[in-house]
């Protein structure tokens, strides 16, 4: 009988056991409650941790161990080839999360944040921090057209504390004043009409790491030489000078009269568009055993070009107490799709566009077009894409005036 009993305890406990078992395993295969979230791939984790963002805390230091572990498990986990689970645990750590991943990740269905939703909180939470610390003193407040402006430029000139460190320690504030000032400080603030300052910042560091690398002080110091004149002395850069025929005697003229109460001054530039040898300029920039001008040449004249007409307003802006600006006048009689080849709008406009824009930002106030031809929709369809929004809406279509850009110049009112 104890035999029989015995024999009975272990059938049934065998059963269980089976039963369990079975149980399990289908419990396993039910997919958890928050599997249904699409998984993270391991190479939107990778770009996750492997780019910091540019204000990056000197307390999320101490986090770089994790993220190093975090970085060998993902890679390990692809190295051998494990099946992927379907329930993962996103790792939240702000100073790691590139702008691109972050998009990516509000833009899923499931997430409860949009995009917009975060960069608000976190431009709402760098502005109350930035307030709550004591801010830099400016040296062009007159030029300001608010008291929130000039607030949103000490806060930029309070991210920008060690970059503005390295450049008082060389004294580059001194020898080159219109580069490093704060006048140039706010232009890069009002490149963005909703002067956000974290970006106007990262603006401005770009510009100096673009300086350093392509030693773009060297080319400033060849406009003193040039005792401020738009001709500059190199060879290479007369040759691209050569195709673009420009006319800044009015930029060069004294101004005697001002409108009182105006926080800005205008002065013209004319730019004969239709006559640009841009066919001339662009075969020699891609023929290959070219000695007289190459891609560098001609980025390297218009940065001469464009630091002549920066050091000629910020004197102007210190002389009548108010911001200059450049108006633009582009004649475009003689204008002819020969001049917008695919080559030129590759090669040649598109690096050199993308330059003035980004690294001279608020520079003119309006773009006139004058004598617009037949052919200017097929040209604007060619342009418009390499133009930065901000550059659009400054550019103004002047279609009844026959006379010419001298006399344009002469009757227009420039304060407008």
């Amino acid at each position: 009988m104890a035999h029989s009993g015995l024999s009975k305890f272990y059938v049934l406990s065998f059963i269980a056991q089976l039963i369990c078992g079975v149980l399990a395993f289908q419990v396993r295969l039910q997919p958890k409650a928050n599997s249904l979230k699409p998984p993270l791939t391991n190479q939107h984790k990778l770009n996750k941790l492997n780019t910091p963002t540019a204000l990056r805390s000197e307390k999320n230091d101490l986090n770089d161990e994790r993220a190093r572990s975090t970085r060998r498990r993902i890679l390990r986990t692809t190295r051998t080839g494990r099946r992927r689970r379907r329930r993962y645990t996103f790792i939240h750590q702000e100073s790691y999360v590139t702008a691109a991943g972050a998009e990516s990740l509000f833009s899923l269905s499931w997430w409860p944040f949009s995009y917009e939703m975060a960069t608000k909180s976190s431009t709402i939470h760098n502005e109350q921090y930035l307030n709550s610390l004591d801010l830099p003193s400016i040296d062009c407040s007159w030029a300001c057209v608010s008291n929130t402006e000039q607030i949103q430029l000490q806060q930029m000139k309070l991210l920008l504390r060690s970059e503005l460190k390295m450049i008082t320690d060389v004294n580059l504030h001194e020898k080159h004043p219109d580069v490093y000032s704060d006048l140039r400080l706010l232009r890069f603030l009002r490149k963005s009409k909703d002067r956000d300052v974290t970006s106007a910042a990262e603006r401005y560091r770009s510009f100096l790491q673009w300086r350093e690398q392509n030693e773009v002080d060297s080319i400033r110091d060849m406009v003193e030489d040039c005792n401020g004149s738009f001709t500059p002395t190199a060879v290479r850069l007369q040759t691209v000078a050569s195709h673009f025929p420009m006319n800044f005697d009015y930029l060069v003229q004294e101004t005697d009269e001002l409108n009182e109460g105006d926080k800005s001054l205008v002065k013209p530039a004319i730019l004969n568009v239709g006559e640009f040898d841009t066919r001339g300029i662009t075969e020699k920039i891609l023929a290959s055993n070219s000695d007289d001008v190459e891609l560098e040449d001609f980025l390297n004249y218009w940065i001469f070009l464009y630091e002549s007409i920066h050091l000629r307003l910020y004197q102007q802006s210190l002389q009548f107490g108010q911001m200059t600006f450049l108006d633009e006048v582009c004649d475009l009689s003689g204008l002819s799709l020969q001049q917008f080849s695919p080559s030129f709008g590759t090669k040649v406009m598109s690096p050199w566009l993308k330059m003035t824009q980004a690294y001279y930002p608020e520079t003119t106030r309006r773009i006139y077009i004058l004598h617009p031809p037949a052919i200017i929709k097929v040209a604007w369809k060619l342009v418009t894409p390499l133009l930065s929004q901000g550059t659009i809406d400054k550019i103004r279509f002047v279609r009844k005036f026959d006379g010419s850009a001298n006399e344009f110049v002469e009757i227009a009112s420039w304060l407008d």
